[in-house]
């Protein structure tokens, strides 16, 4: 445990966490396989309280060449409603629609928007650039087929978390021509593929550390020059690009290697005319969004993340219905 102070509620969390891995003997990275991760990390995943949502209902469908899964949540009640397409995080290697679920009904209730969760296929089966391609697909069928949900696609944003932001991130600059994406949510994101960031030299041992971006990132590319390109690495986006890319919503948190590629994100977007609004959490780790249940100042950043959210995704309704009564 680094000696860094935590939130007393944090540190409880990572401490039982980290005795669980040790029982179960979770061997040193250079031993650790993807088969392994997952495994792990669905143990560690179980100390996660959910948060129990009743208002919301899901329906599944397979989708694009591959059968990818998606799941879709639904606010009960509700018509014509925003769309939010989110893809979770787990380093591009592990990670699934049911890991991401209570985070995805926690988004649908809260922001009244329906909720498309998409089960990308998994590196290192499916290295770079799979899970984007699967992203696009998800993009593609969800303007095509939305509207029956009671979705309106004029309202379509796109989101996740860490390397699921990072996909976001790649297919809001892949479809920048194409689709009328309005607004990306980056949670804690990767942006680049470099290991040299204030961040990461500080390498904060809470939960994600340089070492095991290291380890992701060389399951997830074939070749160190596919980290690159813009699609691998939004950072290195070119301006042009940059400057017609959707208005965004950036988290930082403090305790985390990739809080310095999220900030230089924001400030590229900003520097480039893109209206950003960019939300700094210091003492929070990486994933603090699945730890709501069980932490309060992650639960409280949440909600302002989602209230910024919300305001996003119905300012232009709010503009619309202002300019009828005018």
């Amino acid at each position: 445990m680094d000696n860094r102070k935590l939130d007393s509620q944090f540190e409880r969390l990572l401490k039982k966490i980290a005795t669980r891995m040790k029982e179960l003997q979770h061997p040193p990275l250079d031993l650790l396989t993807p088969e392994m991760s997952r495994y792990y990390y669905d143990e560690a995943r179980a100390y996660f309280t959910p948060i129990l949502l009743t208002q919301t209902c899901s329906v599944e469908r397979r989708i694009g060449s591959h059968q990818i899964p998606i799941r879709i949540y639904q606010p009960e009640g509700f018509h014509n409603l925003p769309v939010f397409i989110y893809m979770h995080g787990g380093g591009w290697v592990f990670g699934s629609l049911d890991s991401c679920e209570s985070f995805c009904q926690y988004i649908a209730e809260k922001c009244k928007c329906i909720v498309i969760s998409v089960g990308y296929r998994l590196a290192p089966e499916h290295k770079y650039p799979a899970a984007l391609m699967d992203t696009i697909d998800a993009v593609l069928w969800t303007v095509e087929h939305i509207s029956s949900y009671g979705g309106d696609i004029n309202r379509l944003s796109i989101g996740g978390e860490s390397s699921g932001a990072n996909l976001a991130a790649a297919a809001c600059i892949a479809l920048h021509q194409k689709v009328s994406i309005h607004h990306q949510f980056l949670i804690n994101p990767v942006t680049n593929y470099s290991f040299d960031s204030p961040s990461y030299l500080e390498n904060y041992q809470f939960n994600l550390t340089a070492e095991k971006m290291k380890w992701f990132w060389h399951h997830y590319l074939k070749t160190s020059n596919d980290g690159k390109e813009p699609f691998a690495s939004p950072l290195q986006v070119k301006d042009q690009i940059a400057a017609n890319l959707p208005q965004a919503l950036i988290v930082t948190v403090e305790y985390d290697p990739l809080r310095s590629e999220g900030e230089a994100y924001a400030n590229k977007l900003k520097r480039n005319g893109v209206n950003v609004t960019h939300l700094q959490y210091e003492k929070l780790v990486h994933s603090f969004i699945n730890m709501i249940g069980e932490v309060d100042v992650a639960k409280l950043a949440v909600d302002e993340m989602l209230f910024h959210m919300k305001q996003f995704i119905y300012a232009e309704e709010a503009h619309n219905s202002y300019m009828k009564s005018v």
